[in-house]
């Protein structure tokens, strides 16, 4: 009888075989990413401040949103690996008086750098309107830093949820006290207006862009906003990688934490657990990809790269 209550209560391979995925692969995730992370912001640093772009507005906020990824990186990322994989914690994370700052950072971070991407496909889009525009003159260089204040309150206001809806409880840690609000508000602000803010531009921007090749095909003219337009192509490839980033965390967010009448089996909440960390990870892709993407997709970006590179040579090898 014992030994039949004792096969019973072991664990199947189901649950066995996720806890080693996680504990062996998965939990040394973070360490990858901050890596290429904090490569991609030294080389994004190194691009974007060459004085041939660094007075381009869309440059100003794409290096903005890099400050932000690394910030992201290595403030959430490497704290939470540590947490998990080596049982070491940041201060903030066990101090109760600072739950309500750490859980506001862990949304406030990642939200900013999304909405720097939002203001260069702006920027983009602005600088594709007629010369008449009134919105043209987002273009304008001293308009930026408002323009980045601006953005930093937004991100600040999208994210105060945390302050108010987050406490720290005994044996818990810090949890939202209304766990409900907090995930569909979540849901909403970041899962939402977001993309559909991004989409929005994307779709007004090649709308400008198509006119703008009709006209010049028409008087057979080159096209004046080609120079001005390089960075187009790359934001639309960060903005479309962002998107799939964030939708396949949004569903695994949405599906972990979505009530069910039936209590979920021990396998399926394994998979569930696995794959809700998996995703959670992943999430992080959109503070890695920006250096990536931008050096396949812009060619400006790759030869004002290279040429800042080079000077950093010895100069017998630059010579060379």
């Amino acid at each position: 009888m014992s030994t039949s209550n004792n096969i019973s209560t072991q664990p199947s391979n189901t649950v066995v075989l996720a806890s080693t995925i996680a504990k062996q692969y998965i939990i040394h995730l973070p360490v990858i990413f901050i890596a290429l992370g904090f490569i991609g912001f030294l080389g994004n640093a190194l691009t974007y401040l060459q004085k041939d772009i660094r007075t381009n507005p869309c440059s100003i906020y794409l290096f903005c949103g890099s400050i932000a990824d690394v910030t992201n990186l290595l403030y959430n990322m490497l704290g939470n690996y540590l947490a998990a994989a080596h049982g070491v914690y940041i201060p903030w994370v066990k101090l109760p008086n600072l739950c309500k700052f750490y859980s506001f950072f862990l949304g406030f971070l990642p939200h900013l750098s999304i909405n720097f991407l939002v203001m260069a496909i702006i920027d983009r889009y602005a600088s594709t309107c007629a010369f008449t525009a009134r919105i043209r003159r987002l273009n304008y260089i001293n308009i930026v830093p408002w323009l980045i204040g601006i953005t930093i309150l937004l991100s600040f206001i999208s994210s105060i949820r945390s302050l108010i809806l987050y406490d720290y409880q005994d044996g818990k840690g810090c949890v939202p006290t209304q766990p409900l609000l907090n995930n569909i508000l979540y849901t909403i602000i970041n899962g939402t207006v977001q993309p559909v803010t991004m989409c929005i531009f994307v779709f007004l921007t090649f709308q400008n862009v198509r006119k703008s090749r009709q006209r010049v095909s028409g008087t057979g003219l080159v096209n004046p906003r080609r120079t001005r337009n390089q960075f187009i192509s790359m934001i639309l490839t960060q903005i479309l990688a962002t998107c799939v980033i964030s939708l396949q965390w949004m569903i695994m967010y949405i599906y972990y934490f979505i009530p069910v009448q039936t209590p979920r089996t021990a396998e399926q909440q394994a998979i569930v657990s696995l794959f809700y960390s998996l995703t959670n990870y992943c999430y992080y892709l959109n503070n890695v990809k920006s250096f990536y993407l931008s050096m396949l997709t812009s060619k400006l970006f790759r030869k004002t790269f290279v040429k800042a590179f080079i000077k950093f040579l010895p100069r017998h090898q630059h010579q060379r």
